[in-house]
């Protein structure tokens, strides 16, 4: 931002004002205006008024070679914006440009009244999220493919209360694919920090017994059964109203979002988690959440 406002500053001598017309676009001086919300007009009037230093309506349209009936409005405009500033002598109107490096605290200004907007936003997704389900009757569904999608449908997850837990069948292709390694690993320690648990129901192999060794540390309870008796193709994630179909071969992922459909998915769940305890290899360190009276 600086070093806009100072080639802004700093490209206007004495010398190009009094025997040249500095072409906007030649300098490259539009970026930062355009960032700041001026139009080409707006931009035009500024930067005119930056060569002469000040001047009256009829002065800046013969300049600029805006329409008169355009200049009021424009120069209104930027007037509000703090770029320009008005004074009457003797009954005439004129128009003086503020200085250029004023327009590192004008984006200043801006960045704090859109976070203010941000914050009054954050503040309202609560209640518009209750408006957006309170009359859902069917259940909403979303397909996306490609590796972010599938990362981005995990990171979803993460948006739960703490104390939430999720349920899973998964494989081990999630862990040694390429494009999931080190993204797999990074996610069970947000995870963790957020303090939402897993009970997963996972395919047996080399790689995911270490991982199951550090259930509790994770706040996971894993059950590994036979892939070659239950495979596991693709990733189930239940959690809140939403099960998550996830294929990493595929790079596909399917999101519903119902009470009912996650409800009978839970249940789903229930019943092979018993199943899974009686053919599956057990946690030897697993997360038991504390029970509520």
């Amino acid at each position: 931002m600086t070093r806009w406002v100072d080639m802004i500053y700093n490209s206007i001598s004495d010398d190009a004002l009094s025997t040249h017309k500095i072409s906007a676009k030649n300098m490259n001086i539009n970026l930062p205006l355009e960032i700041l919300g001026l139009n080409y007009t707006e931009m035009k009037a500024y930067t005119t008024l930056l060569q002469m230093g000040s001047g009256t309506i009829q002065e800046i349209v013969h300049k600029a070679g805006i329409k008169r009936t355009t200049t009021y409005s424009v120069l209104e405009n930027l007037i509000q914006k703090k770029l320009v500033l008005l004074v009457e002598k003797g009954g005439k109107r004129e128009y003086f440009a503020e200085d250029p490096k004023k327009i590192g605290s004008l984006f200043e200004a801006q960045e704090k009244e859109l976070n203010k907007k941000k914050q009054r936003m954050l503040e309202m997704l609560p209640e518009l999220s209750s408006m957006y389900n309170a009359h859902a009757t069917k259940p909403k569904i979303s397909f996306y493919e490609g590796e972010e999608a599938i990362k981005s449908a995990f990171d979803e997850t993460l948006e739960l209360p703490a104390g939430s837990e999720i349920l899973s069948y998964t494989n081990s292709e999630e862990l040694t694919a390429k494009y999931m390694h080190e993204f797999i690993l990074d996610y069970m320690e947000k995870r963790t920090l957020k303090k939402i648990s897993n009970r997963a129901i996972a395919e047996d192999s080399p790689f995911v017994r270490k991982v199951q060794k550090k259930d509790k540390a994770q706040l996971r309870d894993m059950i590994l059964v036979n892939s070659q008796k239950y495979p596991c193709a693709d990733r189930i994630n239940i959690y809140g109203d939403k099960v998550s179909i996830i294929s990493f071969k595929n790079k596909l992922v399917l999101t519903m979002e119902s009470e009912s459909v996650a409800k009978t998915f839970g249940s789903l769940f229930e019943l092979a988690w018993l199943g899974a305890q009686k053919v599956g290899k057990l946690s030897p360190n697993p997360y038991l959440p504390k029970t509520k009276n």
